[in-house]
């Protein structure tokens, strides 16, 4: 009891924490709470406990000392259970120290406590002595429990490790179908399971050793997978890593019994084509290798290139082909191979454009090396054949070899090849991109100046074949090429020829100034140059500095042309094209205005060729040069010198109208108006004889001969109907002249026509037109203004206000025409003018002569008709003022607007004159 009492504390620790079994700690969560058991317990004096724990031996002691005495039953099995899982524990230090029977107390125990009634903990009881009796080495013992745990703990947390460890047993027993089936159970519980991999690893074993392959092929592909989760690598631990060499090996195995590298593709298509299908393929292929089974080993790098294009892999999948055909020994299966090669993984394949240069670099190497192969081989068979197709294909391969290494040191090499390669497939325009890039990329190239030439070659050919649409263009393109050439291979002998081609065509194609400078480059470059070629140069530099302007330096190249050695008709040419040179400069003296150097350079013409047409036009431009330069005086003297030198020349038909105008210049105004007038009688133009009279009549204005005046814009008038708006302006001119010379009858006529001109000219009427027309209309409603005032009220008043109003009516009407032509000015004058008739017959009639005799009450009645009477048109002048003052609001101001003002001041005085009142506040409180 002193064991008992001292151990009791550690005793009741023991009973509530963790079973043991096996090697793991498991709770169970079925056994005695410690409340149960210090219930059950008589209450005891307790020592504080020690600081150390007791050990194994001790405890063991104290429960075998109160095992059997606790009286509740369930008590009593959980210290049973408790003893027995120390003894289990203790069997295990026993049997590593060699003892015999090291787990006989333990399975003793655990027999005892089993198939006791109304306690629990019957499945871990059943665990355990499975277990014991595993370390024993006892099979059939262990198969009896845990076929009892299985079957009668369907529930129990032991059950899958359970079927497990049958599984074993059954597999090494070579059950094979009972293994499948408890393996089958085990793997379906998920991965959550520790035991899952295995399972599913002997699961397929089980299907393999029945013949199931498909079945088997499913449990390794599951286990291959859980080895290499996506995103991972192949690097495993070592255990791992064997895990999986055993799984691929066992899988090629059954591949082998199927249909090899169809029935993985097919499975690999299933799940999805995982990254690790790879390491299935090689271990495939590599088992077919090992067997010399050379050509099923490069069906399965065929079939994981044809399923997966653009795997990562792929390319050393098609390296694996064509390493083993190498082995194999069939040479004549690896060209189609490389071809193909290139085909997937070259430069224009859509492998290359979906991957970056990390995954390009791993097949770089045997890329290059097959390009290098394909392209000389093609070659040599064009060569061979010299079929234009040949040559295509040989091309293409060139053409990839250098687009996939542009920076190999033999790409200068193989670019020169290429551009042959294309001349000979009659394809001039591909073989001259391949001969520049050669000259331009790779200068020191020894045959770079051979490849610049034969660039030149080719686009002779592209000009000659080019549609004219398009001929330009590649004409351009070949002088680019020339030039190049020239200057990049200056020493080369074709360099000079070259060279001057390329000038002569700039010049055509007039591109002078590149053509000039060109040109003096050549010159200056080679001064010896032979005859043939500086003619085309000299002849460049002039024709080209004459259309840039640079006269002065073509005519030193025409004169130095003129001084060598030329055909008749080459001079002749020649010397028209100096007579140009030396006219421009004349013209270009002119336009700086340098009148004395240009009318030295006209008459300098004449020192050339006196008698050509280009001299006889200079002596007329010199008139001009003169006149321009303000040497009015001189101009005429030229002018008249050359019309008596050539009276037929079509130059001088128009000398007097230039005369005409000279007058006018130097202010002689009536000797230009004479002129004019002849102009205007004998021109053979209609337009100038037209012109002619009306500037006639504005000069004889001017020098105010108005008799002349009135006579020539008289004559403008009746012969010219057209331009209308010109007619109307003589009219007015006409108008204002008859004002001046005081003839009103005259006046009125004029004023009458401007308004029967503007109303010919109808829709085509502008502004200025509408404007004369309302001024004319204006003047005559005047004098119907005037007509009305010189009408009095006299008595009796009945007649003389009928004639009143009836002058009233004629000015209104005309006022009113006035309005219709819509010019601003003349409506607001018309429109006042109108209220101040209103206002005036309602004077005149307030004003009128009293009938004599009336008594004072009759004058009275009779001063109250007049007013009736006056009233109404007082009302409409106030209307019509009133419509001229909304002018105003609408923006509109002028002096009639403001006379309207004052008349509604006078009339309504108590509404529009009211004073200003001036309010008067202080700011503060009071």
């Amino acid at each position: 009891m002193r064991l008992q009492s001292a151990l009791l504390p550690w005793l009741l620790i023991g009973l509530a924490g963790c079973g043991w079994f096996g090697s793991r700690g498991v709770m169970d969560p079925r056994g005695p709470s410690l409340a149960d058991v210090v219930a059950d317990l008589e209450p005891l004096e307790l020592p504080e406990p020690s600081a150390a724990a007791p050990s194994r031996e001790e405890v063991m002691a104290a429960y075998r000392s109160i095992y059997g005495e606790v009286t509740d039953p369930r008590l009593d099995h959980a210290v049973g259970k408790r003893l027995a899982d120390l003894s289990m524990s203790a069997g295990e230090d026993h049997a590593l120290a060699g003892a015999a029977a090291p787990f006989k107390p333990a399975i003793e125990l655990y027999e005892s406590l089993l198939d006791r009634p109304d306690t629990e903990g019957q499945d871990e009881i059943l665990y355990q002595l499975a277990r014991a009796y595993d370390l024993t080495g006892d099979t059939d013992r262990v198969l009896r429990y845990l076929d009892r745990l299985i079957d009668e703990h369907p529930d129990s947390r032991y059950r899958v490790e359970a079927r497990f460890r049958r599984g074993e047993i059954a597999f090494s027993a070579g059950r094979y179908a009972a293994a499948e089936a408890d393996y089958a159970f085990v793997a379906a519980q998920g991965r959550g399971t520790p035991y899952w991999q295995n399972a599913t690893y002997m699961e397929g074993w089980s299907r393999f050793k029945r013949s199931n392959l498909d079945g088997a092929l499913d449990s390794f592909f599951a286990v291959i997978a859980s080895l290499l989760p996506p995103g991972t690598d192949a690097t495993l631990p070592t255990t791992e890593r064997e895990l999986l060499n055993d799984t691929l090996r066992v899988v090629t195995l059954a591949l082998g019994y199927l249909d090899g590298a169809v029935t993985l593709a097919e499975r690999m298509s299933a799940r999805g084509r995982p990254d690790w299908q790879y390491l299935a393929y090689q271990a495939l292929a590599d088992y077919y290798q090992e067997r010399e089974r050379f050509l099923d080993s490069v069906a399965v790098w065929e079939t994981f290139v044809r399923e997966n294009p653009l795997d990562p892999r792929a390319p050393a999948a098609h390296l694996g082909v064509i390493e083993t055909l190498l082995a194999a020994n069939f040479p004549s299966e690896v060209l189609p191979r490389k071809e193909d090669f290139v085909r997937r993984y070259g430069i224009r394949s859509d492998f290359w454009a979906v991957h970056g240069p990390e995954v390009r670099q791993a097949y770089l190497e045997p890329l290059q090396a097959f390009l290098e192969e394909l392209a000389t081989l093609r070659h040599a068979a064009a060569q061979q054949s010299g079929e234009r197709a040949a040559y295509l294909a040989a091309a293409a391969w060139y053409q990839e070899l250098v687009e996939t290494f542009p920076q190999h040191p033999h790409t200068a090499e193989y670019l020169f090849l290429l551009g042959e390669v294309y001349t000979e497939a009659d394809e001039p325009a591909q073989a001259v991109a391949a001969y520049q890039r050669v000259m331009r990329e790779f200068p020191d190239y020894p045959r770079a100046n051979e490849a610049g030439y034969a660039a030149i070659i080719g686009l002779d050919r592209l000009v000659e074949r080019a549609p004219a649409d398009e001929r330009e263009l590649w004409a351009r393109i070949e002088i680019d090429a020339q030039i190049e050439f020239a200057f990049t291979f200056a020493g080369d002998p074709r360099a000079p020829e070259v060279q001057t081609d390329a000038t002569d065509a700039l010049y055509r194609l007039a591109e002078y100034e590149q053509a000039v400078l060109l040109a003096e480059n050549l010159l200056g470059a080679w001064p010896d140059l032979e005859w043939r070629l500086r003619r085309t140069a000299l002849t460049v530099l002039g024709h080209g500095r004459f259309e840039l302007g640079l006269y002065a330096e073509a005519e030193t190249a025409y004169r130095t042309l003129l001084a060598g050695r030329l055909e008749d008709t080459e001079r002749e040419a020649l010397l028209e094209r100096l007579l140009a040179a030396v006219y421009r400069q004349a013209e270009t003296a002119e336009q700086a205005g340098a009148a004395d150097a240009a009318i030295a350079h006209f008459l300098r013409l004449s020192e050339i060729a006196p008698d050509a047409p280009l001299a006889i036009q200079g002596r007329y431009d010199a008139v001009a040069v003169a006149e321009a330069a303000g040497r009015i005086e001189r101009a005429a003297g030229l002018l008249d010198e050359f019309r008596h030198r050539h009276p037929d020349h079509p130059l001088a038909r128009d000398a007097g109208k230039r005369l005409a105008a000279m007058y006018e210049q130097t202010g002689n105004g009536r000797a230009a108006a004479d002129e004019y007038a002849r102009l205007a009688e004998s021109d053979p133009d209609p337009e100038v004889r037209r012109l002619s009279r009306y500037r006639a009549a504005e000069l004889y204005l001017a020098e105010e001969d108005l008799t002349s005046a009135i006579a020539c814009f008289r004559d403008y008038f009746q012969a010219h109907p057209e331009p209308a708006d010109q007619r109307l302006e003589a009219a007015h001119q006409l108008d204002l002249l008859y004002q001046r010379v005081g003839d009103p009858d005259a006046r009125r006529y004029w004023l009458e026509q401007k308004i029967a001109v503007h109303h010919a000219m109808g829709a085509r009427a502008g502004e200025r037109a509408n404007y004369l027309a309302a001024e004319a209309r204006f003047a005559l409603a005047e004098e119907a203004r005037a007509a009305f005032e010189l009408v009095r009220l006299t008595h009796p008043l009945k007649q003389s206000l009928a004639r009143k109003q009836r002058a009233l009516t004629a000015a209104v009407d005309a006022y009113e025409a006035v309005i219709a032509y819509r010019v601003a000015e003349f409506a607001t004058a018309s429109t006042y003018r109108i209220g101040t008739l209103f206002s005036a017959l309602a004077r005149s009639i307030m004003e009128s002569d009293r009938p004599d005799g009336l008594s004072e009450l009759e004058l009275e009645q009779y001063e109250i008709l007049l007013e009736e009477q006056a009233f109404p048109f007082e009302e409409r002048a106030i209307a019509l003022h009133e419509i001229n003052m909304r002018r105003s609001w609408e923006g509109l101001w002028d002096s009639w607007i403001e006379q309207s003002f004052t008349e509604l001041r006078r009339l309504m005085p108590a509404r529009f004159d009211k004073p200003e009142v001036d309010v008067a506040y202080v700011e503060g409180i009071h």
